[in-house]
């Protein structure tokens, strides 16, 4: 049979591209983590299908991964406003949004819409989850947090003070300034917690749980639930402390250095693979200079298997003068850096 007959020369066979096709396009690019190539794919796919609201939250999904909140909650209040007002699951990622942009209250406020216009959706577990993180962050103490501002000077001073002495090894005078402190803010849980953790230091470790215990009772505070995994590890109650750790799992804080401290405690406890999805959503929000985050980043990334990634930042703890990041880089180099060389200095390097 003659071809020509059935496909002229020259003839353009169209090849179809709608909205799904730019849509899966997108969602693929965005499961493969190329954020810029999903945002332009789901644009696309807004232009020519622009009463699809799916399409919407998704592209304000890949902008909130980039950070940009508010492009993602213009996007999510338009499919409310303009296209479904029944889309309830935009109330979740509007909720999601604002507690990382700290706007505690319309986090709050969006998490509980969402709970009550879908009390059996998809994100039900995951809007309580917030709810209680946001518990767990401790934003609805707003008198504390005025408390403490209004006397920053003289607290901060005296605590910072504390956090010296601790450094020095002067652990009597440490202990003498945290209880005035807590005797003057008893709500300042940083103080608590540094408390604990020079009873630890002073071989009161069994003390030390007990408190972290008496703190959680009365504020859900993220540093001390770090503290009490690390406790019950140190002390060999391997159970509790797995239960503990489940818990930490679960966190994502909004606070920058309880994010930190949670990706650090999983470094610790063994647990890389969740420390390293939160050193980078750490480093996709904020970006820190602190050479310890950069070089635990590169433990969890080598103890993940990721080591292109260790490497980039150890280079990065290294020129910033962090010692460790130097010593594994030279090991790496000449090919004997072991599991058990970056274990060894993760746990050297961690302070409560």
């Amino acid at each position: 049979m003659n071809r020509q007959n059935n496909y002229r020369k020259g003839q353009i066979i169209p090849f179809i591209q709608n909205g799904e096709y730019f849509f899966k396009r997108g969602v693929t690019a965005y499961q493969n983590n190329q954020l810029q190539r999903a945002v332009k794919y789901l644009r696309r796919a807004v232009e020519l299908n622009p009463e699809q609201g799916v399409f919407y939250c998704q592209l304000a999904a890949v902008y909130a991964d980039l950070a940009d909140y508010e492009k993602s909650n213009a996007l999510l209040l338009y499919v409310l406003d303009e296209l479904d007002e029944t889309m309830y699951e935009c109330y979740f990622f509007l909720a999601n949004n604002y507690a990382y942009q700290g706007l505690f209250d319309r986090a709050r406020e969006m998490a509980n819409l969402y709970l009550s216009c879908a009390p059996e959706g998809d994100f039900t577990a995951d809007a309580e989850d917030l709810l209680q993180l946001l518990k767990l962050e401790g934003v609805e103490d707003d008198e504390a947090e005025e408390e403490w501002l209004r006397t920053g000077d003289e607290l901060i001073i005296t605590y910072e003070k504390a956090l010296r002495m601790i450094e020095e090894n002067k652990l009597l005078e440490a202990e003498n300034l945290l209880e005035n402190i807590i005797t003057d803010y008893p709500s300042y849980w940083p103080a608590h917690s540094q408390l604990a953790q020079v009873l630890h230091l002073k071989g009161q470790t069994e003390e030390a749980l007990a408190y972290i215990k008496d703190i959680l009772q009365e504020n859900h505070y993220v540093p001390a639930m770090c503290q009490l995994a690390l406790f019950y590890k140190e002390l060999g109650r391997e159970t509790e402390a797995q239960d503990t750790t489940l818990v930490l799992k679960k966190m994502v804080p909004m606070d920058k250095d309880h994010l930190q401290r949670v990706a650090i405690t999983l470094c610790c406890l063994r647990e890389y693979e969740g420390a390293y999805h939160l050193f980078r959503t750490l480093f996709q929000r904020f970006y820190p200079e602190d050479k310890t985050i950069f070089f635990q980043y590169g433990v969890a990334s080598y103890q993940t298997g990721r080591y292109q990634q260790a490497k980039k930042w150890w280079r990065q703890a290294e020129v910033r003068n962090h010692n460790g990041a130097s010593q594994l880089l030279a090991k790496m180099q000449d090919g004997l850096l072991t599991a058990s060389d970056v274990m060894h200095v993760t746990h050297e390097q961690y302070r409560y």
